[in-house]
């Protein structure tokens, strides 16, 4: 594959699957060890959404049952496919899950933000001086979410959650510790729905959208 794949999961399609299948149909042995460490019902259901969406991605592109399907975490905590040779990237918010997968040898990240209140002094904490500028001037674009907090409507919900799911997909792309901060990490809005991060010397390629409620973002 030569491009970035991405599989969502809906709160609704995890029951159904649930509904129909039990976890060891799909879930290996390690994989079923390592949701019984998770105590909390909604770190569970976020953890299997995450795996569902990773395994179905995985099974379209590559023609594999669930089962066969192995994701464990590699040395950092992030998922790592055991069966094929591909890039993966999870991501969770409010229930649902997104998944993306690209190509051996090319680091993915990916981020989902619900969009929702926020702190009207958040801009001026994870965006540099040029990132505000661009928020300004992307805000009368967007749908109004009001701010809250400090600092007052410093920028809408939306726009800020645009900067914070690319600068957090580029963070998972990374993949080397330490990890900068996100006002380091420079995002510039190219055209819609695109953009570029540079991240200390390494330059990433990145993409953004909305999906209901939540924006959507990977870097790679």
């Amino acid at each position: 594959m030569r491009e970035i794949a991405l599989r969502w999961i809906t709160p609704d399609d995890l029951n159904a699957h649930l509904l129909r299948y039990r976890l060891s149909e799909w879930l290996t042995g390690d994989e079923l060890r390592l949701l019984g460490r998770l105590r909390s019902p909604r770190r569970r259901r976020d953890w299997l959404a995450g795996r569902l969406a990773a395994k179905e991605l995985i099974q379209a592109t590559h023609a594999l049952p669930l089962r066969e399907i192995e994701i464990l975490p590699d040395a950092h905590g992030a998922p790592e496919p055991r069966c094929v040779n591909v890039a993966l990237s999870i991501a969770h918010s409010a229930g649902h899950a997104l998944a993306a997968l690209g190509p051996a040898g090319r680091s993915v990240g990916v981020d989902l933000q619900q969009i929702r209140l926020v702190r009207g002094d958040l801009a001026s904490r994870i965006l540099s001086e040029r990132e505000q500028r661009q928020l300004v001037a992307l805000t009368p674009l967007l749908s109004p979410v009001v701010t809250y907090g400090r600092g007052g409507p410093a920028g809408r919900g939306e726009g800020l959650c645009i900067f914070w799911a690319l600068k957090e997909a580029a963070l998972k792309a990374w993949r080397t510790r330490p990890v900068p901060p996100l006002r380091e990490i420079a995002v510039t809005l190219t055209e819609s729905g695109h953009a570029e991060i540079q991240m200390r010397s390494r330059k990433l390629t990145a993409r953004w959208g909305r999906w209901r409620d939540f924006i959507w973002a990977w870097a790679g």
